[in-house]
Order: C-alpha cells, then sequence, then structure tokens
C-alpha cells in the first residue's frame, strides 16, 4: 500500500462484545505521512450517520480499564478474590438493562499493560512454541472486551510470543498507531478501529508509549511520536466518525513521575489537538486514578476530557458521551472500586476458574526454604530496604552476579534497588513459586552496564546520599545494594549533603587504586526507574550532585530477572543463609558524633 492512504477493512467484532455492533479496521502505516484518504476494501461501504441523527439523542457508555497488568484475579493466603468477574457484573448488568434500547450503546476498552505482574505470565512460555495461553485475552475476550491498545509492558515477554497470544486469545482488535517496523506483529494490530452499535459511529485510535518500552533484539520495532501520528491520521478519519476516542497508553502527562513518559502524555496530546476533533481521551500507563469525584476541570485540557482508572484491576471506570443533534460530548464520568461490585458466579464458573485450575500449580511449587532473618521479612521490604545492608539484597545481588557468569557474562559485580522488590517471604518457612513471584512480580531483563572504577566510585558516592535517615519519612530514592565484591562505609553527617562514602574497595583492593580499570555491572532494565521525582528534588532543592545511572553504557540480555533468581533459588534449596541470605558487613554505617 502506498504512503498517505489507509485501507478499512470489514472484520468479526467480539461476540461476546457490544450488542448491535459492525467493526471496521484501518490497515495501514500512518507514522510517515499524513493521511490523505480512505480506501474501503472489496466490498465495504464507509458507514453512513444514521439518518434520524438530528431527532434522537443518543448515548455511548464506555467501560474502560488500564494496566491490569495480569490481575484477573488475586491470589491470597485466604484465598481467590475475584477482580474481572466482578467487573462483568457490572458490565452486564448495564448491557442487559440497554439491550433492546435502539439509543443507548455500551463499549468495553482496555488502554494496555495486560500482561505481566501475576503468576499468568508463566503460562506464556519464553517462546511460540512453548506458548500455552495469554490469560489476559483469553478472559477479556469471554468478558466482551471490544477493543484494546498495546502497552510497553504487553512487549516484556517478546514479540513473538505477543503475536501468538493476538493470534490464539483474542477475539477483539488490538490497536497501535505509533508502531511500526515490528515484523512478528504485522497483520496483528491496527492504527485504528471504527465500530458502528445501534447506529452510533465510534472512531478509536490506539496509541503506545514509547518510555519503558523493552529493547527487542528480533524485530526492527519502533514507536513514533504519538502527537505527529495522530494529526496525521485526524483530517481522514474524523469525518466517518460520531464520536471519537483515543485510546492510549502515553501516560498522563510528561511530569508524571509515576512511570516515564516520553514525547507526550495524554495532556500534552490534548493540547495539541484541533478543537472538536476528539471527544476523549482513555488512558493508562501511569496508573493514575482520575476523576474520583466526577470528572474534574483539571482532566479537561483543551475541551477533551481525560480519564484513567489506576492500576490492577482496582477500579473500573465509566464514562457516558451523549450525542444530541449530532455534537457528541461526555456528560458523566465516575470510578466503581472493583470491590464493591458483586461477582458475576456464572462467568467466574465458566471462564475464570478453568484457568486457575491451571496456574495454581504453578503458584503452589515449591522452592525451597526461607531462611530465618528479618531482613526477609514483608515489613524490612517496606520499612528499612533502603536504611542499610540487608540480608535479601545481598542475596539476590549474589545471585544475579551468579547467574550471569553462569550465562557467559563476565560480570564484576551487581547492583539492585527497591524497584526489583514489592513485598518479603515467609521467614522461616517454606517457600513457594506464588510466594516469590508475589516478591517479585516483574519481568524486569537484566541490563549490562559498562563503567570504569571512576565512575564506579561517583556511583558508589553518589549512593550514599540516598539512604534513608532515622526522623526522616522515607521515600524512593533510588539507594543501591552492591553484591558482596563491594564493601564500603557510608559516613552520615548533620545533613543529607554531609553524607559521605568511605574505605571503599573491591574484590578486597581500594577503589582508589582501580579506577582506571573497567568493571561489568549487571543490574535491572527498571533501576532506579521509581526514583526520578526524588532525584529532581535532590539536584534542584538539596543541590546534591547525583549521577544519572541510565546515562552509563548499557546492554540489555535476554534474561529475565525473576527467571535468573528462580533458577539460582532451586540451586540452593531456597532464600538460604549459604546461597547469600545473610548480613556480612559489605556496608557499614557510621553514625555522627
Amino acid at each position: 500500500m502506498t504512503t498517505g492512504t489507509l485501507r478499512l477493512i470489514k472484520a468479526t467484532a467480539n461476540p461476546h462484545g457490544a450488542d448491535d455492533s459492525q467493526l471496521f479496521l484501518f490497515v495501514g502505516n500512518p507514522t510517515i505521512e499524513p493521511v490523505r484518504v480512505i480506501i474501503p476494501d472489496e466490498g465495504v461501504t464507509l458507514p453512513q450517520r444514521r439518518p434520524d441523527w438530528a431527532d434522537c439523542v443518543c448515548r455511548l457508555k464506555v467501560f474502560h480499564i488500564n494496566d491490569l497488568h495480569g490481575h484477573i484475579v488475586r491470589f491470597s493466603p485466604q484465598g481467590d478474590q475475584p477482580i474481572l468477574s466482578r467487573m462483568v457484573s457490572r458490565l452486564r448488568e448495564v448491557r442487559q438493562k440497554h439491550q433492546d434500547d435502539p439509543d443507548t450503546a455500551v463499549l468495553f476498552v482496555s488502554a494496555g499493560d495486560d500482561l505481566v505482574g501475576a503468576v499468568f505470565d508463566e503460562l506464556m512460555g519464553d517462546d511460540p512454541d512453548s506458548f500455552a495461553l495469554h490469560a489476559g485475552y483469553r478472559l477479556y475476550s469471554a468478558a466482551g472486551i471490544d477493543v484494546s491498545t498495546l502497552g510497553n509492558h504487553d512487549f516484556d515477554l517478546g514479540t513473538s510470543v505477543l503475536a501468538q497470544a493476538i493470534r490464539k486469545d483474542a477475539q477483539f482488535p488490538v490497536l497501535s498507531a505509533n508502531l511500526a517496523g515490528c515484523r512478528w506483529l504485522s497483520t496483528l494490530y491496527y492504527p485504528a478501529a471504527l465500530m458502528v452499535v445501534k447506529g452510533i459511529r465510534i472512531g478509536i485510535i490506539g496509541l503506545t508509549t514509547p518510555g519503558q518500552t523493552r529493547e527487542i533484539a528480533d524485530t526492527n520495532l519502533q514507536i513514533v511520536n504519538p502527537i505527529r501520528v495522530v494529526h496525521n491520521m485526524l483530517p481522514a478519519i474524523r469525518p466517518l466518525c460520531d464520536v471519537l476516542i483515543i485510546l492510549s497508553h502515553l501516560g498522563y502527562t510528561l511530569s508524571s513521575h509515576a512511570a516515564a513518559v516520553q514525547d507526550a502524555g495524554d495532556v500534552e496530546l490534548a493540547r495539541s489537538l484541533p478543537p472538536g476533533s476528539v471527544h476523549l481521551i482513555v488512558g493508562g500507563h501511569t496508573h493514575h486514578t482520575l476523576n474520583e469525584q466526577g470528572l474534574t476541570a483539571e482532566n479537561i485540557v483543551n475541551g477533551v476530557p481525560i480519564v484513567q482508572a489506576g492500576a490492577l484491576g482496582r477500579i473500573l471506570g465509566e464514562v457516558d458521551i451523549s450525542i444530541q443533534q449530532g455534537a457528541a460530548a461526555v456528560t458523566s464520568v465516575r470510578l466503581d472500586h472493583t470491590s464493591n461490585l458483586p461477582v458475576d458466579e456464572t462467568f467466574e464458573a465458566e471462564a475464570v476458574q478453568p484457568l486457575l485450575e491451571v496456574a495454581r500449580p504453578l503458584f503452589q511449587r515449591s522452592l525451597g526454604r526461607v531462611a530465618d532473618h528479618p531482613d526477609l521479612s514483608t515489613d524490612a521490604v517496606r520499612n528499612s530496604f533502603a536504611t542499610g545492608e540487608s540480608a535479601l539484597a545481598n542475596f539476590i545481588t549474589d545471585a544475579l552476579v551468579a547467574r550471569c557468569r553462569a550465562n557467559g557474562y563476565e560480570t564484576d559485580l551487581a547492583v539492585v534497588d527497591t524497584s526489583v522488590v514489592r513485598r518479603g517471604l515467609p521467614v522461616g518457612g517454606e517457600l513457594t513459586f506464588g510466594e516469590w513471584f508475589n516478591l517479585m512480580p516483574f519481568a524486569d531483563v537484566l541490563r549490562i552496564a559498562w563503567i570504569s572504577g571512576k565512575q564506579l566510585q561517583m556511583l558508589i558516592r553518589d549512593n550514599a546520599y540516598r539512604i534513608d535517615l532515622p526522623g526522616e519519612p522515607h521515600t524512593e530514592r533510588g539507594f543501591l545494594h552492591f553484591s558482596g565484591q563491594v564493601r564500603y562505609t557510608i559516613e552520615l553527617g548533620n545533613g543529607r549533603s554531609d553524607i559521605r562514602a568511605i574505605n571503599i574497595t573491591v574484590n578486597g583492593i581500594p577503589l582508589e587504586k582501580q579506577l582506571d580499570r573497567a568493571f561489568q555491572i549487571v543490574c535491572t532494565s527498571f533501576v532506579r526507574g521509581p526514583a526520578a521525582a526524588w532525584e529532581e528534588y535532590g539536584r534542584s532543592t538539596l543541590g546534591l550532585p547525583l549521577m544519572n545511572i541510565r546515562e552509563i553504557s548499557h546492554m540489555d540480555t535476554p534474561l529475565f530477572l525473576r527467571h535468573e533468581l528462580v533458577a539460582y533459588i532451586t540451586e540452593q534449596g531456597g532464600v538460604t543463609k549459604e546461597g547469600g541470605a545473610k548480613r556480612n558487613g559489605r556496608l557499614q554505617i557510621k553514625a555522627n558524633n
């Protein structure tokens, strides 16, 4: 197809989705230049406006979710806690109520990151041959999702595996207008969809954030500036729609700190739009809970309402768009806390429980024992992980060095921060895969960085400024723990700017004698990711000479953090003292006298 054109094809809508609906999909690449013409496929007729449009009042109800990260159900010691089944109860209630109403349409959409963060990730396999199922997509299909967009974490397990998931389990279109060049996904995703539901023509453009999308070696995948792509598409698509929605996984705004936002967030996108061109932006990526008390003025940007429904399935968003005399506008926004919704028992029994029976043996698999050390507890992880030496951090860093060397990477040392842990372990008890997964539910890959001895000295000195101090509120500052090759002392002062790192040795040799040496360090692909807000404060307000670890030359490996840690734990018979779950004095704290 020539550039500057999009084809419009007829497709099959999710059979469990919107009532009385037709689905059309736009095919082509809008990232290169403005779209000048839409070419209907052979036999496809462009949907026309309802003949009674000027006389009727219609309503489009949009249910939206984002960033579920596989949390279709929550495992707990008290039993399984349904999530998606509660959302389905509300959706089905509203769909049934308006089933025979010719002027009310109901859509259900996802703004991405439907993967990574739950034990169901293990069912995805390591490649297309070992793929079993995408629990999120399979249940979304049964639940009646009409359309979704791709989030950055949807790529984490590889594009070939994602392609298999879309092919096997998604009975709805997957969108991303600013994604290009991915050979595995070609023909499996679309820049936009056009749904006609009860005569209402609804255009939906999908967008994916360029930020935090893992580097993928087997593809020429590119994620292009979203503002440019949307402006390329709007003039051609807008005349075909009564309502135009952007389904965005860009993040709320460039100033958001919850996750990296690159090029533009929803706020910047909305500011760039021609007046009246877009009626709603449904967002994701930054896990914002917007409009808890109804649509607020700050979330109407350039006349475009922006909504986002938190993360991990805690909230179901609802938006009403009213169309009167051909003009559409958002008239109601609300958030339903999932825990307050009843369970759809039929959906739970017929769709969810069979998948739980597949996943539960993975969750319950024994990995060994947990050492009897207080640093391994959830309380320690949440309250004192960045206050000094940690037996849990020692275990993780030493394991990363061992696993990298076992995989052929001649790593000298490892660093981790709190971005690798969410909770602790059953101290002194048996360790299951599910318990380790709950501690480390991320799909971060291991990153190799090359650093000189002088840079390592700067990094350790920088790290001392980030330690949690007695009498100060704890926040995420990106405090690093080092593997056993590094030993040093943090000398506290009268304030944070007075803190010093002293007596630094690497492999027993003073670092000051190794400043010209090159070191190979392993960390994670998300290291210090949550620390961006404090780093800005530390530099601008406290005047600290902080180092940007992300500027160090690095390469992402194909090794997954959690997979390598599970392999090491299995080798050691658990999180054991012998495997490194102990304090050994590698970090000393010298208090200010």
